[in-house]
């Protein structure tokens, strides 16, 4: 299976129905440490992505405008870093139909535009902690995996054992490290909803390649 935009638009539509099914427990997650509403604008800015990449255009034009259209769905850094991340992705697709090595290179490609808006790294406790494993993971493999399942499905396992970690660390970021040693014991919410888009892309993938 290739990476297309019709690929593209059933991960989003995926991401979005899970993340819609936990928006509540993402938001508790979100309290305990900040304001409370991470699951709410995760939600917002899985719903832009989705139905804004049904408007016309090829992959890398339908990557720019989902990007923007994210930025534009919420204020917030929710918002600001899912959108940069599209955007990034669209600034290496050369076709319509992207093999492994060509989808883990728009991955990357999409980090490396985040870096640029948050200095947040693993160890941090921030998404970054299961982002930067999920496409450490899909580069290191890329090489190895015979499907685009089973590599998101490394991905996905990356992304949610660095959401793991995040319970033990202490907040350097954000207004949660305001608190300081009250934001250990809990686990981040912006990692915890990388992990589950990553599984919904997985899941998604296999479906279809099944």
């Amino acid at each position: 299976m290739k990476f297309t935009k019709h690929l593209l638009q059933q991960m989003l539509f995926g991401a979005m129905e899970a993340i819609k099914l936990r928006v509540d427990e993402l938001n508790r997650l979100d309290a305990a440490t900040g304001d409370g509403d991470h699951g709410t604008a995760i939600f917002t800015a899985m719903k832009a992505a989705a139905n804004s990449s049904q408007k016309e255009g090829n992959l890398a034009k339908t990557l720019e405008t989902v990007g923007w259209d994210v930025m534009s769905s919420a204020s917030g850094s929710t918002s600001t870093l899912t959108g940069s991340f599209f955007i990034g992705m669209s600034g290496v697709v050369k076709s319509d139909e992207l093999n492994l090595s060509e989808t883990v290179e728009m991955f990357k490609a999409g980090l490396s535009n985040v870096r640029v808006s948050t200095k947040a790294g693993v160890g941090d406790k921030t998404l970054m902690d299961a982002l930067i494993p999920a496409i450490a993971a899909m580069d290191e493999n890329k090489d190895t995996c015979n499907s685009l399942a089973e590599l998101f499905l490394l991905a996905y396992e990356a992304a949610q054992k660095g959401a793991d970690s995040t319970r033990d660390l202490l907040a350097k970021f954000g207004r949660t490290k305001n608190i300081g040693e009250r934001s250990r014991n809990n686990l981040d919410a912006g990692a915890i909803s990388t992990a589950i888009i990553y599984k919904a892309y997985a899941e998604t993938i296999q479906k279809l390649e099944s």
